[in-house]
Parts: structure tokens; C-alpha cells; sequence
């Protein structure tokens, strides 16, 4: 401590305190470069904040913006397909567990009617489809809400409907209706910090549909086990989703704008043809205004005519193809899979890179949609078809639903075949293991195995009489023959 600090920290020992941490703190930062970072690179802009800094205007904005991109741009759109398609595919598919064999009965017939536009309320889904709606909402948007509309009757099945989050009102802000409550743009969250409610319009606020009776938006409060609010948690304690093109979204739009110019810049150099140079005054006697193929044309003497050279595309796949590569890796794809590129692929890089992507999607399906949006409606499901037949609350509540991701996307599946059979027989992996990494269900493959097997014993016993018979005829034939 200098002169100055040891002055201060007679009068006020707090600040003294303060200065003297401060000076030990840039002590330490100057031993890394990092700390000095935003001095040296302007673009850095180190801000304080939590997870959920960023307001809700600037959320909104940058979804609305990475909407317009994937809908006129086919690589962002193609990046949404391949993310869409590598966690959710068909549909992860729903699995009861219970030892009650009538209730295990009872489920085919409930999950028959998951794979129906029924449990849609709007009348549009299947059950896959809105799990591809949600994550495809997620993806671009940041964040999307399903709620379950009502309980079912007894004459009712099972119904969700699909929300974009726009539909949350984050004019809800400060105190709730409950003192003890606080509302986070249109969240409200209870004194432990959980959410209990979600503020929802009654209508998209953007809706084009416009009614007579409406009278301004209005916004309901519907209670939190009813709302599955799905989105990618980066940061301890994150709130709101964001875009998950957010750190790409410049590179999208560069490209583009690199495409369109290129372009252009294509366009202006084929409208000239010819160039016609002559000292004559006026127009051109004798210059045709178009060409034609096969066309002779004679000039002047004092004429002279230059043709046109384009200019070339020189360095622009290393452009594009540094930019999609950096795509790629900001969304967690492949550069092959968002491209569709494999010019420079083989069997063991492709598979290599697919592993890579593979890791991403198993994190994606186990940690954030089978938990946060597959075990809620599995909730709601079961507690929906105990409210519509009493009689089989008590083997419900002892049942759960589990979930199977689709099958991965295999290279060469002899090879992983035989991998797995490998495994099995070594002791390092089990048989309904291996059948779940696949993306099937162990139970379901038996069962259709069995029902094969039986098939195939009564096919046996049915071809039996018909090949003895054959055979008796050929041998009294040849007894014939040899009679004769």
C-alpha cells in the first residue's frame, strides 16, 4: 500500500480494503492475456450480467431475425432439418412399464391412438410430429410451450397443443396477483423460485385473424403443471431460452450476402457482349444491337469490336466452405451433414465426424427433451387415462412411461452389427442393451421374434402333409415305372 492507501484506510479501513484488493486483482489479471482482451479486440465486449441479462425485446429480435433467415435462406433451413431429424426423427417413442399384464394390454390400444392426430387439439399432429414441432421451435426460436388445454373426460382421449413463445406475455413483470410471488416475462415463479404459473395470450399476438370481440390482448394464467416450457439450459440458472443460431447467425447472413454478390457480380458481366469502338459519330451502321449464333457480320474498316471476358468465381468454395464449416460447428452438425458434401469423405472420417455429432444428439435426447418434454406428458398421460377409467387408477399409479430415442444413422451397419454381436458375446454389453442403442425396443423385437417363430412352425405343419403326399407320388410313379 502507497502513501495515499495507507492515508484513506485510516480514515475509512473499508476503502482501503477496497483499493488494495483492487490493485492485487489487476496484479493477477495481467498475467493473463485474456483479461486484457477486450482492450485489444473491440468486437469483445466483457458485460456483467445473469443468465437471463438479455431482455425480452432482444430475445424477440433475434428469433424474428433467424426466422426470416431460415425461411429464405436453404441452409439455415437445411441445418433445421438435419438437428429436427437427428433427435426426434419418427418420434421418440413411449414405452409403459408395469407389472399389471391387463394394463399392458390396455396401452396398445392407447398407444395406437398416440400415433392418431387425436391428441393434437388442434387436429393436425400425431405425436411425432409435435415432438418435431417443438424441438424445431426450439431450435430457431430458442424456446417453445406445450400446454395440456384440459383434463380428459371419460369420453375424451388424451389431448396437447404446440405453442410458439410468443404466447408467453412479458408485459407481466414485478408482482404477482400473490405477494409472494414474482412474474418473469409473464413466468411467475413462487418464494423457492420454482415456477407456478405461466401468463399465456389468449391469441398470437402476431395472429393476422382478427375478431370482433376482441378487445386488446388478453393473457390467462395457466397453472405450471400444465405448461412444458422446453429450451437448452447454457447457463446455471437460465430462465429463457435463445436462438440456437444466435452465434452463427452472422456467418449465415455473410455467406448470403457473399452468394448474392457473386451473382450480381455475374449478372453485369454477361449483359456485355461486345464492345464496338470506331471514330465515326452516331450509331453504329452496321453493328447488329444482339447476337445470334451462327451469325457473320461485316464492319467497317474503321470498326473495331472487343469481346467481353467475365470475371471468374476465384476463392469462392474456400469462402463458402470456411464459412459452412463454422455453421456447422456452431449448431454441433457435421459439415457433411448440413452441406451434403462428401467430395473429400471416406468410410472412417465420415464415421469419425459422425461420432462426434452423435455425442451431441444422445446429450440433446437424454438431458433435455426426453426429461423435459417426454416425462411431463408422460405424466400428464397417465394421469389423463386414470381420470377417464377409475378402475385402473391403482395399476397406473404404480406404472411409468419410458422413452426410446429413434435409431442413429449407421455408415455401414454390417460392420456395427457385428461390432454389437461382439460385445454381447464378450460380456461387455447385454442383448436389450445393444437393441435400445439401435433404436428399438427389446420387448418389441422379442415379441415379434415369438410371433415369427409361431409362424413359422405353423407354415412347417401346414407344408408337412402336402410334401409327404408329394413324395408318395413320386414313389408309387417310379414303382410304376418300374413295373412297366
Amino acid at each position: 500500500m502507497n502513501l495515499l492507501d495507507r492515508a484513506i484506510a485510516v480514515v475509512s479501513p473499508r476503502a482501503g480494503l477496497r483499493r488494495a484488493q483492487a490493485r492485487m486483482s489487476l496484479q493477477a489479471m495481467a498475467h493473463y492475456r485474456a483479461g486484457s482482451l477486450p482492450r485489444r479486440s473491440p468486437s469483445v465486449r466483457a458485460v456483467a450480467g445473469d443468465a437471463d441479462a438479455v431482455s425480452a425485446v432482444a430475445r424477440r429480435q433475434i428469433a424474428l431475425s433467424v426466422r426470416d433467415v431460415v425461411r429464405n435462406n436453404a441452409v439455415a433451413e437445411r441445418a433445421v432439418q438435419v438437428l429436427v431429424n437427428a433427435v426426434i426423427g419418427t418420434g421418440i417413442e413411449p414405452k409403459l412399464i408395469s407389472d399389471d399384464t391387463e394394463l399392458r394390454d390396455a396401452w396398445k390400444v392407447q398407444q395406437s391412438l398416440l400415433d392418431t392426430v387425436r391428441i393434437d387439439a388442434d387436429g393436425a399432429s400425431t405425436l411425432a410430429a409435435m415432438q418435431r414441432l417443438m424441438v424445431r421451435a426450439m431450435i430457431v426460436d430458442g424456446e417453445s410451450l406445450m400446454i395440456m388445454p384440459r383434463e380428459s373426460g371419460p369420453d375424451s382421449f388424451f389431448q396437447v397443443r404446440v405453442l410458439e413463445a410468443d404466447y408467453l406475455d412479458d408485459r407481466m413483470q414485478g408482482r404477482a396477483g400473490n405477494p409472494a410471488n414474482t412474474l418473469y416475462d409473464g413466468i411467475e415463479y413462487g418464494p423457492d423460485g420454482r415456477v407456478v404459473a405461466y401468463h399465456l395470450y389468449d391469441e398470437h399476438p402476431g395472429s393476422a385473424v382478427w375478431h370482433p370481440e376482441w378487445r386488446g390482448l388478453t393473457s390467462s394464467r395457466i397453472p405450471a403443471d400444465r405448461v412444458i416450457h422446453l429450451y437448452r439450459t447454457d447457463r446455471a440458472g437460465q430462465r429463457r431460452g435463445v436462438s440456437w443460431f444466435a452465434p452463427v447467425l452472422d456467418d449465415l447472413v455473410a455467406l448470403a450476402e457473399n452468394d448474392e454478390a457473386q451473382m450480381m457480380r455475374q449478372k453485369i458481366a454477361a449483359c456485355f457482349a461486345v464492345f464496338w469502338r470506331s471514330d465515326k459519330e452516331g450509331p453504329a451502321s452496321g453493328i447488329p444491337s444482339k447476337l445470334a449464333p451462327g451469325m457473320i457480320q461485316q464492319i467497317g474498316s474503321d470498326d473495331e469490336i472487343s469481346f467481353a471476358t467475365p470475371p471468374d468465381v476465384t476463392g469462392y468454395d474456400d469462402f463458402a466452405r470456411v464459412h459452412l464449416r463454422r455453421i456447422a460447428a456452431g449448431l454441433g452438425i457435421t459439415y457433411e451433414a448440413l452441406t451434403g458434401d462428401l467430395s473429400g469423405v471416406n468410410y472412417s472420417s465420415a464415421r469419425i465426424g459422425r461420432m462426434e455429432m452423435a455425442a451431441n444428439v444422445e446429450a440433446w435426447q437424454w438431458t433435455l427433451v426426453m426429461p423435459r418434454l417426454c416425462a411431463p406428458m408422460g405424466q400428464w398421460f397417465l394421469r389423463s387415462w386414470a381420470y377417464a377409467d377409475p378402475k385402473k387408477v391403482s395399476a397406473l399409479s404404480k406404472a411409468r412411461i419410458a422413452y426410446t430415442p429413434p435409431p442413429p444413422a449407421v455408415a455401414d451397419p454390417k460392420t456395427e452389427t457385428q461390432v454389437a454381436v461382439q460385445k454381447i458375446e464378450a460380456g461387455l454389453s447385454s442383448r436389450p442393451a445393444e437393441i435400445r442403442r439401435m433404436g428399438y425396443e427389446p420387448g418389441e423385437i422379442d415379441a415379434e421374434i415369438k410371433a415369427d417363430a409361431e409362424t413359422r412352425q405353423s407354415l412347417a405343419a401346414l407344408k408337412a402333409p402336402s410334401q409327404a403326399a408329394a413324395a408318395q407320388s413320386e414313389t408309387d410313379q417310379q414303382e410304376r415305372d418300374a413295373n412297366a
